[in-house]
């Protein structure tokens, strides 16, 4: 089955809530919206960039404020508003405030059989896409219906944000009623490819995931869930379907307290940049508006701007005081750069 550009549909999610996340602490609360829209137009031009013919989407509870609702139209991004069942639901809580809206983006495809796609590939919006997925998509052709998601690779016993794989396993055995031959993966929100074909599936396995957890698992795990929890738990249940996006994207971490940069991203598609959304993702917005977009880069040249906005080495010398003086000072240049004309 031959994949055209124009069947793909690359989207985010986004909700607009209160609270601070781990990895997007600002001085000013208005500042948070405004990092998270310049990373979505970064995102979204990269992509555009690659993909003339793609669909683009931004799910979210609310109309993007300007000036990014008019930046996001002139990129040929959809604006699709979703209701928020999962991400509004009490029963469960978590340190990032909206991570769980990515279930409800799923439903919402789910419920849209007319839409006609073959694929959606769901991106954080602090990704770079950086060059095509086109052996990906070659596979796709090839090998019939795959998920691609990002494997996290955390240590069985490892706990993130309230669960481990360990936990996660005995939730996906007492959910399904099949005991695990070994500890389940688990999978980073950052990244799924999805057949549509696939979506009424998931979409009912999350759901009836989330009213398990709800009437019994929370009893005997806790409350604490994120979007990355469910996904594993309900992907576990696609044998023999998914496959590891490790190649496809990384999640690089570029603070001055910690980078895992090993020398080997240039050949990487998608950079998944977290600590770079007041650093690396200004840079390009600004890089963006003065320029009128990306459009008129080559692609050689497309990857420099990025490598030069997003130097990528190890961690420096700590001293003591180093991480709270950088996040400071990051926090101020995000505020006061706003807005970029």
């Amino acid at each position: 089955m031959k994949i055209s550009d124009d069947s793909l549909w690359f989207a985010t999610a986004f909700y607009h809530a209160s609270g601070s996340a781990p990895n997007a602490r600002t001085v000013f609360r208005r500042s948070k919206p405004t990092m998270y829209y310049r990373c979505m137009i970064v995102c979204f031009a990269t992509i555009r960039r690659l993909y003339p013919e793609a669909r683009l989407s931004l799910f979210t509870n609310r109309t993007p404020p300007d000036p990014f609702h008019g930046q996001l139209e002139s990129i040929r991004v959809d604006t699709v508003i979703c209701a928020g069942r999962y991400v509004d639901d009490p029963a469960f809580r978590n340190d990032f405030p909206g991570c769980l809206f990515t279930l409800d983006v799923i439903d919402c495809l789910a419920r849209d059989p007319s839409a006609g796609f073959s694929h959606v590939i769901l991106l954080d919006s602090d990704c770079i896409v950086r060059l095509r997925l086109d052996a990906m998509v070659k596979e796709l052709e090839n090998r019939g219906e795959r998920i691609y998601a990002y494997e996290t690779g955390y240590p069985v016993h490892q706990v993130f944000n309230g669960q481990s794989r360990a936990t996660l396993t005995l939730q996906s055995a007492y959910f399904s009623g099949q005991t695990a031959p070994s500890p389940i993966a688990s999978y980073g929100g950052e990244f799924y490819c999805l057949p549509a074909g696939s979506l009424p599936r998931l979409a009912g396995r999350i759901r009836n995931f989330w009213a398990w957890m709800k009437s019994e698992g929370v009893g005997s795990f806790g409350n604490c869930l994120t979007e990355e929890h469910v996904m594993s738990v309900v992907l576990a249940g696609e044998k023999g379907t998914v496959h590891t996006a490790d190649g496809l994207i990384k999640r690089i971490w570029t603070a001055s307290n910690y980078s895992n940069v090993d020398g080997n991203e240039s050949g990487i598609p998608i950079w998944h940049l977290p600590s770079e959304k007041k650093k690396g993702f200004v840079r390009l917005y600004r890089y963006w508006v003065r320029n009128n977009g990306f459009a008129d880069l080559g692609e050689g040249d497309l990857l420099r701007l990025i490598d030069k906005a997003v130097p990528l080495r190890t961690a420096g010398r700590k001293y003591p005081g180093r991480s709270l003086l950088r996040r400071l000072k990051n926090s101020v240049k995000a505020f006061v750069g706003d807005p970029v004309q």
